[in-house]
């Protein structure tokens, strides 16, 4: 059968090259066993055409020794996915990236990178008269590498579970404009899947010359321009400046980009983020919320430039301080003062014992480009009216909150705290959550910064997904498999861990288990080996 995919398939090519007059002639006048007989001759010469230049593709891609995955599995959906050892969201779209720009360039296409209205995905953008070669040249690599293909615009998903290297899952490539390969990949555990809402969008771009210069024009808009010179210049940009998602690291390879599209984006964040992290229980389960932290990082936000470890009780061994890592000891309620931390960027998320990031998120998620706070809102009612940090919140700004501040990471900047603490704010009494036999309210510290922050014009609160569990809770382990199945919770904070009705409900077994299940990939601050989830539950 021919390729009803390719763009010199029969149907096209017997249109290009014989008129409409003379096609209805022909429809009218010769028998019909004549024209089948021409079609087929036809769909059999453009078949065999068609394989030999897929075969020429699959030779370039397979010469080109384009990076592969250590084996290959299965997806709990039945699809084929890639197994890599410490995979990050991060990696995968570089590895995504690899792939395609190296099978291009293996196939002398020129393509440029496209900073897309959607930033969790890398774009590309290639000329309209290469698509056939395109389309050739991807097919070869999704043949050797097992990923899949779907239509973005116009929008067609029937062909997302089909393998790229069947002709059927490109039944719609001829009138696409824009099309997304995605590879899906895990880790040797396949806890963690990555690749369903990345991947790479391929554009198709074509060339305009209505005015006196020549203009390329986009199928859609982007954050920048949609119409460019065709002469423009090409440059070399790092990933972090098309996606909020990239680490930062200046040492990783550059795309290429036309000089017209190296502007900032709107919600760029130029400034270094840091992260602080309280560490507060010696105790088994007490390590393993602060080895899920950093692995939350690392995982969820590369961006992160030192991860500063706050330690009010004596810290563990395999935490391994480096450049991007600070380990300083403090006194119980030190969170009160982290303006004075040493070296803390003015910038920063604060993760308490419990916080964990449950998706990729960026720096505009907590801060804007002029470098206010976007702290996150929480639950307001009869009972955070009433609290102590309300109170202590008036007194400093003369002002009444209105809302409470949700748990979890929380962003901070220095001259909040400091401006705070000249205001002459008295530090509020701190319980340990991990040991309230409940799910507490608004954090005092959150509580009063953020709202003497939003009075001075330096935060602007807002709201996105987040979940609070207490260990102790019925169903604890349900609602931790819920979030393990779906993981599209921004935010998440787990409570109680080191309650007597946690222990012998089992409550903080499950929670170590599902830590180790959640973020299965090491990060690059830790060393040793992971704490036993049932060590963990015997331990004070």
């Amino acid at each position: 059968m021919p390729d009803p995919t390719s763009m010199s398939s029969a149907a096209n090519v017997y249109k290009r090259l014989v008129p409409q007059p003379v096609r209805s002639a022909a429809a009218t006048t010769l028998p019909v066993g004549v024209r089948r007989k021409v079609k087929r001759r036809l769909a059999r010469t453009l078949s065999r055409r068609e394989a030999r230049l897929h075969r020429r593709a699959l030779r370039r891609v397979r010469r080109a020794g384009l990076g592969g995955s250590e084996r290959r599995t299965q997806t709990p959906d039945g699809r084929v996915g890639h197994v890599h050892t410490g995979l990050t969201a991060d990696l995968a779209r570089r590895l995504d990236h690899d792939l395609v720009t190296q099978a291009l360039d293996a196939a002398e296409i020129p393509w440029f990178a496209v900073p897309a209205l959607d930033d969790r995905r890398i774009c590309l953008a290639v000329d309209h008269k290469d698509k056939g070669a395109v389309r050739r040249v991807l097919r070869a690599l999704l043949e050797e590498h097992t990923g899949y293909v779907v239509s973005v615009s116009p929008a067609q998903n029937d062909t997302g579970r089909i393998p790229g290297s069947h002709v059927k899952a490109w039944k719609h490539y001829g009138k696409a404009k824009v099309v997304r390969l995605t590879w899906l990949r895990t880790e040797p555990t396949e806890n963690l899947w990555v690749g369903e809402d990345q991947g790479i969008e391929i554009e198709f771009w074509t060339a305009n010359t209505d005015l006196a210069t020549e203009r390329l024009i986009g199928p859609r808009p982007n954050r920048v321009q949609r119409a460019v010179p065709s002469d423009a210049q090409g440059i070399e940009i790092g990933l972090e400046r098309l996606s909020g998602y990239s680490d930062i690291d200046g040492d990783l390879e550059p795309t290429i980009t036309l000089e017209t599209f190296d502007v900032p984006r709107l919600e760029e964040i130029t400034f270094p983020v840091d992260a602080v992290l309280l560490w507060q229980h010696a105790t088994a389960w007490g390590e393993e919320l602060l080895r899920a932290a950093l692995r939350s990082l690392h995982q969820y936000a590369p961006w992160v430039d030192v991860v500063h470890v706050v330690a009010e009780a004596e810290p563990p061994a395999w935490l391994t301080p480096d450049d991007r890592l600070t380990v300083v000891r403090a006194r119980p309620g030190s969170e009160w003062h982290l303006h004075r931390l040493p070296d803390v960027a003015e910038h920063f998320l604060l993760l308490r014992p419990g916080a964990l990031l449950g998706r990729p998120v960026r720096p505009f998620d907590y801060f804007t480009p002029s470098g206010t706070t976007r702290p996150r809102r929480g639950t307001w009612n009869a009972r955070e009216s009433f609290a102590p940090w309300t109170r202590a919140a008036y007194s400093a700004t003369s002002r009444v909150a209105a809302h409470g501040y949700a748990h979890g990471p929380q962003p901070y900047r220095t001259e909040t705290l400091a401006r705070l603490a000249g205001a002459g704010a008295a530090p509020l009494p701190l319980d340990d959550p991990q040991l309230l036999p409940g799910v507490p309210g608004t954090h005092p510290l959150d509580g009063v910064a953020h709202h003497f922050g939003h009075t001075t014009g330096l935060a602007d609160p807002s709201g996105e997904a987040w979940v609070a569990l207490h260990a102790a809770m019925p169903g604890m382990a349900t609602r931790l498999e819920r979030l393990l199945v779906r993981r599209d919770t921004q935010q998440i904070q787990l409570f109680g861990l080191g309650t007597d009705e946690a222990r012998a409900r089992g409550g903080t077994r499950a929670a170590v288990a599902w830590l180790h299940r959640y973020y299965p990939v090491p990060s690059i601050f830790e060393g040793g080996r992971t704490t036993d989830a049932d060590e963990a539950d015997n331990q004070p």
